[in-house]
Parts: structure tokens; sequence; C-alpha cells
């Protein structure tokens, strides 16, 4: 017999290490003192335009290695300060913090700078750096680095030039300026064979994509990344949709030189969608 009582709420989710900052703050918004108040390593996110873009790249275990902190002890933290009880093992073993190492490697003082890349005009007229990026780093040999100049610590980029051979330092310049050696310890692996080129277009009316990814929430330079990481996993011969607001211009070339069909659509004004057809026989995105 119904006692006439509204059900209680729900207990809240519990905060986990693989969680987007961004995530952290839309659940619970008043964990952005606690985490300002927590380490000056966080001093940034009282700058709103800074903490739209850095929120939405870093995730709780990332940020916990920009802090210092172990990720679990962030974790942990931040479901006591949000009243949540988290479960025995609220990390994630495959989640591993990507920020700089403790001290810095030796190649810092002795590698040659080849070039400077500064990012913040890109990132300030709202495009993506991540084309520019890759480019700049195809051209740097084994034993030499690039710099990269970005208004944040770039955390997404270092596990994505790690595959290229890359390790990295991250110097903060000022409160609005991050300075970021990539150094390249080793030339990446070659490919078999070079592709032919492919057709510039995928028919939409073949059958629907097995993998669908959402990136226009992203911003620069995640949308780029997340699609890749995206290709990576998906199995030859087989599709991926993408959910963008812009036509990604800049992923065109990288997808014409991995061999990808692919063809967009525009469904509306800030809706776009990209059909990515991965070939029936590839080896993989470096």
């Amino acid at each position: 017999m119904s006692s006439g009582l509204p059900a209680p709420d729900p207990a809240p989710e519990p905060i986990l290490a693989s969680w987007k900052i961004s995530d952290v703050l839309r659940e619970h918004p008043q964990l952005l003192d606690f985490l300002i108040d927590l380490t000056p390593a966080f001093s940034k996110l009282r700058n709103p335009i800074l903490r739209k873009v850095q929120t939405r790249l870093v995730t709780v275990a990332q940020a916990a290695g920009i802090a210092g902190i172990p990720p679990a002890d962030l974790v942990r933290q931040l479901n006591q300060a949000a009243g949540i009880t988290p479960p025995d093992d609220t990390s994630n073993p495959d989640e591993v913090s990507t920020g700089s190492p403790a001290t810095a490697p030796a190649w810092v003082n002795t590698a040659t700078i080849a070039t400077t890349l500064d990012v913040r005009p890109i990132l300030a007229r709202g495009e993506e750096p991540f084309k520019p990026i890759m480019d700049t780093a195809r051209t740097v040999p084994a034993g030499s680095s690039f710099r990269l100049i970005a208004p944040f610590e770039p955390v997404p980029l270092f596990d994505a030039l790690a595959k290229q051979g890359f390790s990295h330092w991250s110097t903060s310049l000022d409160a609005d300026s991050w300075q970021v050696d990539f150094h390249r310890d080793h030339e990446p692996a070659k490919k078999a064979a070079p592709r032919p080129a492919a057709p510039a277009e995928v028919d939409w009316d073949t059958p629907t994509a097995e993998i669908t990814i959402d990136v226009s929430e992203l911003v620069p330079p995640e949308p780029m990344v997340k699609i890749l990481q995206a290709l990576e996993t998906l199995p030859p011969d087989t599709r991926l949709l993408v959910h963008h607001v812009r036509r990604p211009i800049h992923l065109y070339d990288r997808l014409d030189e991995m061999g990808y069909v692919h063809t967009t659509r525009d469904l509306a004004p800030g809706q776009v969608e990209v059909m990515i057809q991965k070939p029936a026989t590839s080896d993989g995105l470096t």
C-alpha cells in the first residue's frame, strides 16, 4: 500500500577519476571554490574564460597530476566535499596522470629547439590548433624539441604526442601562458607502405555507422583529439559518425593522408555531421 509520500531522491553518483572537471562542476558547482582553495595549481579557474576551456579538457586524474596530488586523494577529497560517500574504489586503473615529471628531464637543457609554435592567437580565433601542432611535430628530428606556447597546460596533447615518440616538460610562464617543450625521443614507427589517394566522400545511404561520437560541446583542440582517438579503435571497413558544430576543415587533410573516406553534411546552423569510413586494411594513425 502506498504511503503517499514522495520517493526519496536517488543517491548522488560518486565522482570518478575519469570525470572531466567540467562534469564535476556541472554536477557540483559548489566545488569550484574548493578546487581553487585546494592548491595554487587551480587558481586559474577563477578566470571564467580559462575555466570554460580547461575544465572541458582535463579529467580529475589529469588535474591531480597537474596539482601534484595522487589521483585517488583528489577523488576522495572531491567526494567528501560534495557530501558523497564514494565506493571502495573510485579510481580508474587505466587512467594515468599525464602531467609533467617531478624533475626536469636531462634533455631540457641540452636539446635543440627546432621551432616554436604559439597557439594562443589560433585559440583566440576559435580555431583548432591540433593540425598545426601535429604538422610542426612531424618536422622535428629525433633528439630535438619543439616549443609550444599555450594559454593553459595542454594536458590532452601529452598522450597524443607520446604516441609519436615525444616526451614533454611544462613550465607556467604567467597566469595566462604555459610553455611546453616536446622532445622527440625516437622516431615513430614507419608505415608499411604508402596508401593510394582516398575518394573524397562516402555514401550516406550505406548502412549506419558502427560508432557515433558527439564533439559539439568540446573546445579546441579536443574535437580533433577525440575523433582521432575514436578512429584508432574503429575496426577496419567500418564507419564513424561525428556530430560537430562546424566543418572540421583541418581534419580533412589528415583523413586523406590516412586513406579514410569521408563526407560532411550541414543539418542546421551550428549542426554538422561527418561520416568517416576506415579502409578495409589499415596500418594505424602514425
